[in-house]
């Protein structure tokens, strides 16, 4: 901490801080997935057609793109607090604008900026991992992980309950209480200043440094690549789930398909015990044993797909292998750019969401040629090019280590 704070530094133990920091983390990334459980009623309030109605889904994931890439890196300039502090405050104040927006174009403007700044838990990863204690940093890194899957679908699990009795409007205002509520405490776990490699470097040379990272950094562009693939399963399969549950022969409501988003938060839960195996064997270790359990989950789900128990194990699966992959691998990311953590953070964070937008837009055109089975075998095909970069880093890593 810096010189003459008067910020408490001792009353709570790590234990605690892990869990404020990771409890901020799942309500700020769940907002930039609210209009997708919303859509219906945004398009019913709005007048317009679904498809219309999706432009904000799509302006919010455009702008938490953008943010990773303008604003992540900004915390190797300034003390990460400042700039979480400034950014809760404004994406609490964005979720308030949008949900009194009068039309589609204007919401979609609003969520536009909810995404921009929305990337508090991009923040908080990097940041987390240079405050924690020698030898839980593997742990930290895959709880922080595991509370983002939690925010995630908890955040479509309580959107989905909400929205038909007070509307989208008032859904969205929660959601702006509940990340401003997490301020105080917040500020109260992320005491403690980290070393700032970009402390005097101007902004644009600080972008430009980070887009250089590409070129000068293996071990990064490696974990990027392998999580581009990682996330592409993962989303392809998750996008077209509601259109999976809600045709033959479930034939599920909307909601009660919603609701089935508890197996994904089930993952989330238990993705942080994963955290003590990357400290313990190491991230490519863990990473192979995982990405071999994801193979298997995507393939089941070629055969499993029409029996609901089944599906719904293999699912969780998946979704706890997806998630302990990118947990160990953003960790070996951190551990190996801990002077560069929040720029390192914006390329692997890039890697991860054009991977997941990529999965978002061929999953439902693998669906509509076959349906989930043709989606599996997609899923298949992504995590064997994931388990073909594995094995490429891992020959890496042996061959460096050798060296040294």
């Amino acid at each position: 901490m810096a010189s003459g704070s008067t910020e408490p530094t001792s009353s709570w133990s790590w234990a605690t801080r892990l869990v404020v920091l990771s409890a901020a983390a799942a309500i700020a990334v769940s907002v930039i997935y609210l209009p997708q459980s919303l859509l219906t009623s945004m398009a019913a309030s709005l007048g317009v057609e679904p498809g219309i109605a999706s432009l904000i889904a799509t302006a919010v994931q455009t702008g938490y793109a953008i943010g990773i890439f303008f604003l992540v890196p900004l915390a190797d300039r300034f003390q990460p607090r400042r700039q979480i502090t400034l950014q809760v405050i404004l994406l609490s104040l964005a979720l308030l604008v949008s949900a009194v927006m009068p039309e589609v174009i204007s919401v979609a403007i609003g969520f536009l900026i909810v995404g921009l700044v929305a990337n508090i838990a991009q923040l908080i990863i990097p940041t987390a991992g240079a405050l924690a204690p020698a030898g839980k940093r593997g742990s930290t890194t895959s709880s922080l992980v595991g509370s983002i899957l939690i925010g995630i679908f908890g955040g479509r699990v309580v959107a989905s309950l909400l929205v038909e009795s007070i509307g989208w409007r008032w859904v969205v205002v929660i959601f702006a209480v509940l990340v401003i509520a997490t301020l105080p405490f917040l500020r109260r776990a992320l005491v403690g200043d980290i070393p700032l490699s970009g402390r005097d470097t101007r902004y644009g040379a600080l972008l430009v440094s980070t887009l250089g990272q590409v070129r000068s950094n293996p071990i990064l562009m490696q974990s990027a690549v392998l999580q581009f693939f990682v996330f592409a399963t993962f989303n392809s399969v998750w996008t077209v789930v509601v259109l999976h549950l809600t045709a033959a022969p479930f034939n599920w409501s909307v909601l009660q398909a919603g609701l089935f988003g508890l197996v994904g938060l089930a993952a989330g839960i238990v993705t942080p015990f994963g955290g003590r195996f990357i400290d313990r064997f190491g991230a490519m270790r863990v990473n192979g044993v995982f990405l071999a359990l994801m193979l298997v989950a995507a393939g089941a789900i070629v055969l499993d797909s029409g029996q609901l128990w089944w599906f719904g194990i293999t699912l969780f699966v998946l979704t706890w292998a997806n998630q302990t992959v990118q947990s160990s691998t953003q960790s070996r990311v951190l551990s190996s750019n801990k002077r560069g953590a929040a720029q390192a953070n914006t390329i692997f964070m890039v890697g991860v969401f054009l991977g997941g937008s990529a999965g978002a837009f061929l999953g439902p055109i693998a669906f509509a040629a076959g349906g989930m089975r043709q989606v599996a075998v997609q899923a298949v095909i992504f995590v064997l090019l994931a388990s073909l970069v594995w094995f490429i880093s891992y020959r890496y890593e042996r061959r460096h280590s050798r060296a040294l």
